[in-house]
């Protein structure tokens, strides 16, 4: 082959490779916004992953971020690393958040309204994948609780903070695609602690998202005449710890001889925070759902058409409010 071939195949390669991650990653949001009135960003799930994409990008933004973070020492370093990179000047408060306990919600969310600040947007992206089945202290499965109970909880808690903002304010929840597999609702089972098999433990995930999407709609239909709008983004494959519990990826060797094909089907953190990005940024956002690639912002293809059924929304939305009764009541 000569030198001109050889030239000719690396470019045809290279072309190859660029379009596989084009459709794949998606490219990155441009913005030149600037928030001049340190607008209230809230956001759980900060310090690690997407999370903590979503925060480096937003810092420089200039505005005024609460990050709820369940191991605090992380937390408070980040905030540290944070100012020695943008300097001294940003705003960024750290508050305990234990998505496993629902009166740490409740107290998380206590601290963010003494700021006496409205919200500008609430970001609901902690998240876990594959873990094992476990009660929290409040007696549910973890992964329901974690993915999706105590962001409703968060969110509902915080609305009236999000209407007061002077402006167009909004929720965006982290969802998946693996909510499009769902098709019996409620699922009790998964609300408590069940049989540790792995198609559970995709099922329990499942379900956590679905419920999770399915309450924004049913929120969005409520809040249809207000000024808050609800979106949900599915980031797609990204390389974060979530997969900490998935015996493919948590074993160290399989990881390793997956990484070429990973490096060009699998997002970087900072690739996966981009529809999150386009959502909390962008002037012009749908009124509900927004896919992977925000360039898709108005495509809805990638729902579950069972989200669009009001008596699951209310189902949900009854159960949700009978469990969270207590702490609902409480900051009535």
């Amino acid at each position: 082959m000569g030198v001109l071939q050889k030239i000719a195949l690396l470019l045809t390669l290279g072309t190859v490779t660029f379009a596989i991650r084009w459709h794949y990653i998606g490219r990155l949001y441009r913005t030149r916004r600037n928030f001049a009135n340190r607008e209230l960003i809230v956001i759980t799930g900060a310090t690690s992953g997407i999370g903590l994409a979503v925060v480096s990008e937003l810092v420089s933004q200039a505005c005024h971020l609460v990050l709820g973070c369940r191991n605090q020492a992380a937390g408070l370093k980040l905030r540290e690393d944070l100012k020695d990179q943008f300097g001294s000047d940003i705003v960024v408060d750290i508050f305990d958040l234990d998505l496993n306990c629902l009166k740490s919600v409740a107290a998380f969310v206590k601290q963010v309204n003494a700021l006496q600040k409205p919200i500008y947007a609430l970001v609901n992206n902690a998240g876990v994948f594959y873990a094992p089945p476990a009660l929290t202290v409040d007696g549910l499965e973890q992964t329901f609780q974690v993915n999706f109970l105590s962001h409703y909880l968060i969110t509902v808690l915080l609305l009236p903070r999000l209407k007061q903002f002077p402006g167009n304010s909004r929720v965006i929840n982290v969802s998946s695609k693996a909510h499009q597999a769902v098709e019996r609702f409620p699922d009790l089972e998964l609300h408590r602690d069940f049989e540790d098999l792995p198609s559970n433990r995709f099922r329990a995930y499942q379900y956590s998202k679905f419920s999770l999407v399915l309450f924004a709609h049913k929120l969005s239909s409520i809040l249809a005449d207000s000024t808050v709008s609800i979106h949900c983004v599915d980031p797609g494959n990204v390389e974060t710890n979530i997969y900490r519990n998935f015996p493919p990826l948590a074993n160290k060797a399989l990881f390793y001889l997956q990484k070429p094909l990973r490096i060009l089907l699998i997002k970087t953190s900072r690739e996966g925070a981009q529809g999150i990005l386009y959502a909390i940024l962008s002037e012009e956002v749908p009124r509900f759902y927004i896919t992977k690639h925000y360039f898709n912002a108005n495509e809805s293809h990638e729902v579950n058409p069972r989200i669009y059924n009001p008596i699951l929304g209310d189902t949900l939305w009854t159960l949700s409010r009978q469990l969270c009764r207590g702490h609902l009541l409480e900051m009535s």
